[in-house]
């Protein structure tokens, strides 16, 4: 530490009363303390404290700036030494290395003058800590009493940030786990959601899967959009048939899965039943406003745990009786088969009272009172004006926070030894969290005036508890940072999931449709070409029923590299559903897309993986249908109709092809 400076003890005095942790203690408790403390002068780039070093002080930049790091070069110049980003940075007024000091931690981190400057440390140089701490107890409770309370109030800024950021991290998830068309849950939501949590679906449920037979044929006869209104009616109709607790989720393409919660299998076969005569009766054209058109499905059910122990593999099993029915003949369904001292011990289990002596506990145990609670019972509620800590003897609690749209979200569930409350005790708050009891509970109960009692009687007693107390609550204020770094981080990956394909990594459907209008307007104002491609895997079906579900991934996921590679990073290449996508050229005239189309058409029949694999000897290719702005098409509605009609005779001509839209004529002047 470099040499003390000349003390001015009224300038002292003045900083630590603009300390928050020093600015509620009588005058002469202050005069105690400032004439242990002293001010030296750092030079610029001059260590402070080093990363491991034993906490014996803390600081208030009375001049200049410091910089925390998380490391530092000792061979550099003194203006260079600190490496790395700086963790924080300090000013004039500010206070830091407070935590470690009253915790008696190691320095997690290197502290360094920024420029020169004038630190008032605590205690100066030369006095015994241990000694100070004896001597004067009744001043250090108050502190850490001060030093909670300033922790309080971090902790309830991040509960504001993390109720704040609760509604948009639900928005996010709508576009994540809903289907747009549909309007059931999506499989991302299936696979990464429900498969690592279906606790709430009961011990034993069930879930049907339900494909229509022969559904491309509508695709191939009455185009894409027939086949969009067509799933939309499926699933208005399966909708209809739920009960409150079921639900439904779209697959893959044109498949479906409705989960039965807390159903057993022979319950949820005379349900698939039901299903399947109700379908069969649904017309299915009369809700696409075509003439009549009944559809038939082949469905499987499946339950847990007799059938599998996963949701995943129970729906491979699922898709197996569907597959089974399907080479039947379809149309049907298929199920699977087949004392006091007592308390002391207690007390001494709870993290904030493990440094008590015994002698200590039996104090600190002669200021609680046993509580009961009912599971649901509630505490205590946000908002509400408190004066008590408690501590959970037996059973557990749920701590919520109320969130932008009104309801309640639970941020942490306490356990037993656990202590919750004590923002009560430090300061006269209001409670920033509603806790109620998450079962039957015991929970010992502290009263504020109770603890004032103790700092009082046994000051030594309460800042060991203090202490400890800090400790946690450090913890919690660490913890919930942590948490809002992975909120954002989740909604930045949430952001991008929301318009990607999880399977091939191409852009999504959602994302095409907001792209094209903007795009088209674009280029019509440009005066420039937009050109459309809708492409569809010939012999899809044959490679999923001749192989596997997992090698049609695979076709589909060799196809998007295809398109990937073959299409330039301005173009935008979407999976459009099942084994079509479309992708969208800007600025490219329809001679030069039927050109590149082509190209990725003869790409695509050199595709040969399945050669490596057992199966029935299929050639894998694309059918391709061109449209451009403004060579075929005048509106973005046209550009879309115009490439469907162009992909529909690519596949009436025998597949394998590139056709593009009619050209518009161009009329006299």
């Amino acid at each position: 530490m470099p040499a003390l400076m000349e003390q001015d003890h009224t300038k002292i005095i003045d900083i630590f009363k603009k300390t928050a942790i020093f600015s509620g203690l009588p005058e002469a408790d202050l005069e105690i303390l400032a004439g242990r403390a002293g001010f030296y002068v750092y030079r610029k780039g001059e260590l402070v404290f080093e990363k491991g070093s034993k906490s014996r002080n803390l600081f208030i930049i009375s001049r200049g700036e410091v910089a925390i790091t998380s490391s530092f070069d000792t061979t550099s110049r003194e203006n260079d030494r600190g490496t790395g980003q700086a963790i924080a940075r300090f000013i004039a007024g500010e206070i830091f290395g407070e935590f470690e000091f009253f915790e008696e931690d190691t320095r997690t981190a290197f502290a360094l003058a920024a420029e020169e400057s004038t630190l008032l440390a605590f205690p100066r140089d030369g006095e015994d800590l241990d000694h100070l701490f004896d001597e004067y107890a009744h001043i250090f409770a108050k502190v850490y009493h001060r030093l909670i309370s300033v922790n309080a109030g971090r902790q309830r800024l991040t509960h504001k940030l993390i109720s704040e950021k609760t509604g948009w991290m639900e928005e996010l998830k709508k576009q994540m786990f809903f289907d747009k068309l549909t309007g059931v849950y999506n499989r991302t939501y299936l696979e990464d959601e429900l498969a690592k949590n279906f606790s709430f679906l009961g011990a034993a449920f069930s879930l049907l899967v339900i494909k229509p037979d022969n559904f491309k044929l509508i695709n191939d006869t009455f185009g894409h959009e027939a086949g969009d209104s067509a799933l939309q009616a499926i699933s208005s109709k399966l909708q209809s048939l739920l009960r409150e607790q079921d639900f439904a989720v779209r697959y893959r393409g044109n498949e479906f899965i409705v989960v039965f919660p807390s159903t057993p299998i022979d319950e949820a076969a005379a349900l698939a039943a039901r299903y399947l005569e109700e379908m069969n009766r649904y017309d299915i054209g009369l809700a696409m406003k075509r003439d009549s058109l009944f559809q038939s499905f082949s469905i499987g059910v499946a339950a847990y745990p007799e059938h599998e122990k996963s949701i995943l593999d129970l729906i491979e099993k699922a898709f197996t009786k569907v597959f089974e029915q399907r080479e039947a003949g379809g149309n049907g369904v298929r199920v699977a088969s087949a004392g006091e001292d007592e308390l002391n011990n207690f007390l001494r289990t709870v993290g904030i009272l493990s440094s008590l002596k015994m002698s200590e506990l039996h104090q600190f145990a002669q200021y609680l009172d046993l509580v009961r609670y009912q599971n649901g019972n509630v505490i205590f509620r946000e908002k509400e004006d408190g004066n008590e800590l408690f501590i959970i003897k037996e059973g557990s609690t749920s701590v919520r926070i109320r969130v932008q749209d009104g309801s309640e979200k639970e941020i942490a569930v306490l356990k037993a030894g656990e202590f919750f409350g004590e923002m009560a005790i430090f300061e006269n708050a209001p409670r920033s969290a509603t806790c109620l009891a998450a079962e039957d509970c015991e929970i010992l109960r502290l009263h504020k005036d109770n603890f004032f009692s103790l700092m009082k009687s046994s000051p030594h007693t309460a800042i060991n508890v203090m202490k400890n107390m800090l400790n946690k609550t450090t913890d919690r204020l660490n913890a919930s940072g942590q948490f809002i770094m992975q909120m954002v981080k989740w909604g930045e990956d949430a952001s991008l999931r929301a318009v990607t394909d999880k399977l091939t990594g191409v852009f999504n459907r959602r994302y095409l449709e907001s792209e094209l209008e903007n795009r088209f307007n674009a280029a019509r104002r440009d005066n420039k070409a937009l050109s459309l491609v809708m492409a569809d895997m010939d012999s899809f079906r044959e490679v999923n029923e001749g192989y596997s579900h997992e090698v049609g991934d695979r076709y589909i996921v060799e196809v998007a590299k295809v398109f990937r590679q073959a299409f330039r990073e301005t173009d935008i290449v979407a999976r459009y559903g099942g084994d079509e996508f479309t992708i969208l050229l800007p600025d490219t005239d329809l001679p030069t897309a039927m050109a590149v189309n082509e190209e990725v058409r003869k790409a695509v029949e050199k595709l040969d993986f399945l050669k490596d694999i057992e199966g029935p000897d299929l050639r894998l290719s694309v059918s391709l249908g061109v449209a451009c702005y403004p060579s075929t098409s005048s509106t973005s509605k046209e550009l879309t109709e115009q490439a469907d009609k162009a992909l529909y005779e690519a596949k009436h001509k025998g597949k394998n092809r590139v056709e593009h839209a009619p050209l518009v004529e161009k009329t006299g002047s």
